[in-house]
């Protein structure tokens, strides 16, 4: 499997150093950051090697050197730079191999500098430092590298931000910022239990997250959280296009799949775990072919576990314009494609369309009968709420629930 090199921003970074054909340069340095500086107090360096080729970064230090896996300061020559020169590299946090660009923490050096300052770089190793310009566009143009910023606030909360993509231009360019795509954030230091949680932390910016709800017995997972509409969505349930089958089977709707950026079910697992462990409203959001936008709130929402089948436990409709397709599928069992829950019976009918699932190739709560059924195909007929307008075909679906009690 494929994993992203990794740039750190702010804080420490390390990793471990030493592999055939590469020289493996660790030590401590009083040496201000400026491209091709030789000058400066070093010691305690160690070098071993069989012959002077450099790793390109913290990462290669990492993985193909073995003499030590402690934080510190290495020499790294990135691919097309003139000259090796030392960065400081982090080992002590998700796997190591982070090159720190980046630090504050005592306002000891000054960052209203000139554009020259932040070309060449400037600030120490050990303390406050930017890595340089020249230096961060050679070093993220090689390959493809994943951004961390580590943040503490003044009462010692932690927070992190992660960003995949990261890279700048050179110079011609200005340095201009090509890519930071978030990916995961986690805030306290711990990791929260649901979006509302987030919220109430501070995040305002929708995207991916990680979540472990109190009653989730295994790691954290990853979310969409939706800040809109007062904050603290935790996204279900997604359809943008048509790019993810949605007609799957009940493991596969158990687990979860597809993308939490674009099309996707969380897994109803984790939505069990997410709605049992406090109160829970829901807020479904449309879009049809024309463009025009619904929406419809539920007072409450939770499914119960595996052995009810995970059962809809829905309140009542408490707002929004697309009208109540859901409350007619309270109280009744999920239902797939090859697991078939439902009350549909049809004598008439062969035993392959008494499930309503197979009938309407989806996945849902349905009952004797459906008003609603949102993972049905894409763009069809049975992709459906009910008291939407007639002819109105959904275009974008989003299933999201939001806590309305106090934090736990």
């Amino acid at each position: 499997m494929w994993i992203p090199r990794k740039l750190r921003f702010l804080v420490q970074i390390c990793f471990f150093v030493l592999s055939r054909n590469i020289i493996c340069f660790h030590g401590e340095s009083n040496q201000q950051l400026f491209v091709g500086a030789t000058e400066g107090k070093v010691h305690n360096y160690f070098f071993l090697y069989q012959r002077q080729e450099y790793p390109r970064d913290c990462h290669e230090v990492l993985h193909r050197c073995s003499s030590t896996s402690s934080s510190g300061v290495y020499l790294i020559k990135p691919d097309g730079y003139a000259e090796p020169f030392e960065v400081y590299c982090d080992n002590s946090v998700d796997d190591g191999g982070w090159t720190i660009i980046q630090r504050r923490f005592d306002g000891s050096i000054n960052f209203n500098r000139s554009w020259e300052d932040y070309q060449l770089g400037f600030g120490f190793l050990s303390s406050e430092l930017w890595i340089g310009n020249k230096r961060l566009s050679y070093l993220t143009n090689q390959k493809r590298y994943q951004l961390r910023i580590d943040l503490t606030t003044t009462n010692g909360s932690s927070f992190y931000v992660t960003y995949d993509k990261f890279r700048i231009s050179d110079v011609f360019s200005n340095y201009k910022l090509v890519k930071a795509e978030i990916t995961n954030r986690t805030v306290g230091g711990t990791v929260p239990s649901d979006c509302k949680e987030l919220y109430n932390n501070g995040e305002r910016t929708s995207g991916v997250y990680e979540i472990k709800p109190t009653i989730w017995p295994d790691s954290p997972f990853e979310v969409y959280c939706n800040m809109s509409d007062g904050g603290g969505w935790t996204v279900f349930q997604r359809r943008v296009d048509d790019s993810q089958d949605f007609y799957l089977y009940w493991d596969d709707y158990k687990i979860g799949f597809g993308n939490r950026s674009r099309n996707f079910w969380l897994g109803n697992e984790k939505i069990y775990s997410l709605t049992n462990q406090r109160q829970y409203e829901l807020r479904i959001d449309f879009v049809d072919y024309g463009g025009a936008p619904y929406y419809a709130k539920y007072e409450f929402f939770r499914i119960s576990d595996e052995n009810d089948n995970f059962r809809l436990d829905v309140g009542d409709y408490s707002d929004g314009d697309a009208g109540d397709s859901l409350t007619y599928h309270d109280d009744q069992p999920f239902t797939t494609r090859d697991n078939d829950n439902d009350d549909y019976d049809y004598t008439f009918f062969s035993s392959e369309n008494n499930n309503i699932a197979r009938y309407y190739d989806g996945a849902w709560w349905y009952g004797y009968y459906y008003y609603s059924s949102l993972n049905s195909p894409y763009g069809g007929y049975y992709f459906y709420w009910g008291t939407l307008p007639v002819y109105n075909y959904i275009k974008f679906t989003e299933m999201k629930v939001r806590a309305i009690d106090e934090e736990p």
